[in-house]
């Protein structure tokens, strides 16, 4: 169960909007973006999430023990135009990476462009960020954490979606010695977390990147985020709705977008999805 009444007097939302079990958190969150009344940033928690969503047509899995919430934000044109919203999404998956690593200090954390966090080659975390409608300076980011709900045993050969856990159903799978699978945080050590200590963490590091974006720019984050990025060096499938594109990873640009050095030179991917990624032989 979660405390809260100490997230309440965390003073990182300003607003809980609680369930024992729900269908997606994102959801229930586009509901309450009509309404003006309520403070933000707000946020939407439960126990257990029945029908989460992955980008496109995903589907979004979670079981006992993940932590899945979604955050309700204000983000105002001037600050965060709309053709930068897709950096929102790098910003969660950083502020993910940097608040649990210390529970787990000797692992590998990396992100996954555009919205996952890999923890020892193993998806842990998927995120997803979408636009109120009718609600033009209205954000909600998902977020869904692998933490409690061990992956041991249940592993496929593929992100698809249909073993307990918080992943997206990947329209590919991985190639060669790339990442398949769900990991929780627990199959690290075997030690179970405090999911309020975790959700806590997570909130104060997404405030603190969240800020950095709306007053500055994604510039000042981008090194940051090259230090953890899976993809660099990796010959990488995206998939820019239907029409895929193969290259090798460069890293991102200041801007966050991908950059792929492909056969008809350089390439930025501004928006799309990673359908597969190999690590390229040694030479």
């Amino acid at each position: 169960m979660f405390d809260l009444s100490r997230i309440t007097r965390s003073g990182l939302v300003r607003h809980v909007d609680y369930h024992e079990s729900v269908g997606s958190t994102n959801d229930r969150a586009l509901e309450l973006a009509a309404r003006d009344e309520l403070p933000l940033p707000l946020l939407v928690l439960t126990e257990r999430q029945t029908g989460g969503r992955g980008r496109g047509s995903n589907r979004w899995w979670s079981a006992d023990g993940a932590l899945t919430f979604s955050l309700l934000l204000e983000a105002p044109a001037e600050a965060l135009p709309p053709e930068t919203r897709s950096q929102v999404a790098l910003v969660a998956g950083l502020a993910v990476c940097e608040a649990l690593e210390p529970l787990a200090p000797r692992a590998q954390w990396r992100v996954k462009w555009p919205n996952d966090v890999y923890l020892n080659g193993g998806k842990v975390c998927g995120i997803l960020c979408e636009s109120a409608p009718g609600q033009s300076e209205r954000l909600i980011v998902g977020i869904g954490i692998n933490a409690n709900n061990s992956m041991a045993g249940s592993q496929g050969t593929g992100a698809r979606g249909q073993e307990p856990g918080v992943r997206g159903q990947e329209p590919g799978r991985s190639m060669g010695d790339s990442l398949p699978g769900a990991i929780a945080l627990v199959d690290v050590d075997g030690a179970p977390r405090d999911l309020t200590e975790m959700l806590l963490a997570v909130l104060d590091r997404f405030e603190y990147r969240w800020s950095t974006l709306l007053k500055s720019s994604f510039r000042t984050l981008a090194a940051d985020y090259r230090q953890r990025c899976l993809l660099v060096g990796k010959a990488v499938t995206a998939n820019l709705g239907g029409r895929r594109v193969v290259g090798v990873c460069r890293g991102i640009d200041d801007c966050g977008g991908l950059v792929l050095a492909t056969e008809f030179g350089q390439r930025t991917i501004v928006a799309g999805s990673i359908d597969a990624w190999e690590q390229l032989p040694k030479p």
